[in-house]
């Protein structure tokens, strides 16, 4: 007996491999009486041959790593899986300050969200001026930022708006009909993101209306300025997360983005904006990228709800170019179930050209 303890002990250093089956294999031969299948006595040779066994099988454990983490299911089926790191990933997000969590979440008002840089000293004399025309009844109403923008003559329900709210507003719950819908701008000139020096390739740069590019398919156009609300990678980023995958894999879609900007100054400087956002987009979205540097007009601004530059816009249309369904602001869970429904009706809707 002394002698198998001392055997034992010298293994202990070897790994719980060989320190199981040492430990078994004394139990085996301590007593044979205690059971008819004993196992032989243990020889220096075997002994070496486990040992080279067990000090190989811990060599072949490797460090784990990120892409181990493996998840099956609930936690009650994932015990050995991913779950098993649920206690360390609470605790580390128990480290992260409450005003960094608090960061991560969509603003419910625009007084909460960040504040973008100061408008330009031309901008803000021309808002001003409007606004002085509007009050002294020199001006049309449409000038007015906060009059309310009646759609359809009232025969269609909008989701109402109150004022300084970021969750998405002014969306039918159902398609507009085309008697009431309105066109896209047939005489709105883009530009896409794409730049050159070559000059080869220059003519590839020039801008065209985008209402032809509008036709035969139906198309999810999201509009920005560059807010801190409505830019690429804050309210367009939150619609595509949401909605953008499901739409794609409809039949005959496509997804276009277009920058608009009110501000003079803005349109003229559209070479600047153009060289920001082609370091934003992917490659892959280069064409389907386009800045708008023409004349602010009324008819715009009506068509295409872009009313509230501080809001991103989301618009769908139909083969022929008609807006069938629009929405200004963040995503919401109602506001994203009915553009889910309404653009596979409208995907597999029969063309009609009347």
């Amino acid at each position: 007996i002394l002698a198998m303890l001392r055997k034992s002990y010298a293994t202990a250093r070897l790994g719980g491999q060989a320190r199981v089956w040492l430990t078994r294999s004394f139990s085996s031969t301590s007593t044979p009486a205690s059971s008819s299948t004993a196992s032989p006595p243990v020889s220096v040779g075997d002994e070496l041959s486990h040992q080279e066994a067990a000090s190989v099988a811990v060599e072949k454990v490797g460090l784990s790593k990120a892409s181990d983490i493996v998840f099956r299911g609930t936690m009650e089926e994932d015990i050995q899986g991913g779950a098993r790191h649920a206690p360390m990933v609470s605790r580390l997000w128990s480290n992260v300050p409450v005003h960094v969590r608090e960061s991560f979440k969509a603003p419910a008002r625009l007084e909460d969200s960040p504040k973008p840089a100061a408008p330009l000293l031309v901008d803000s004399v021309i808002s001003g001026l409007k606004q002085l025309a509007v009050r002294s009844g020199m001006g049309p109403s449409h000038w007015n930022s906060d009059v309310g923008r009646p759609y359809y003559g009232g025969r269609i329900e909008l989701a109402p708006y109150k004022k300084g709210q970021t969750a998405a507003f002014n969306y039918p719950s159902i398609l507009v009909p085309r008697e009431l819908a309105h066109r896209f701008p047939l005489d709105m000139y883009v530009d896409p993101v794409f730049q050159t020096s070559d000059a080869a390739q220059r003519i590839r740069m020039r801008g065209f209306t985008l209402f032809p590019r509008l036709q035969h398919k139906t198309t999810l156009l999201l509009i920005f300025s560059g807010q801190p609300l409505s830019g690429l990678w804050t309210g367009l980023r939150q619609w595509l997360d949401v909605v953008g995958e499901d739409f794609k894999e409809l039949p005959n879609t496509q997804v276009f983005k277009l920058h608009c900007e009110e501000g003079w100054f803005n349109r003229r400087t559209h070479q600047l904006t153009k060289f920001q956002l082609r370091r934003q987009v992917d490659e892959s979205e280069i064409w389907s990228t386009f800045v708008y540097r023409g004349a602010w007009k009324w008819e715009y601004e009506h068509a295409l709800h872009l009313y509230n530059k501080d809001l991103p816009v989301v618009l769908l249309l139909d083969a022929v170019g008609y807006i069938r369904w629009h929405a200004v602001g963040l995503p919401t869970d109602e506001a994203t179930q009915i553009f889910r429904s309404l653009a596979k009706r409208l995907a597999h809707e029969k063309r009609n050209f009347t």
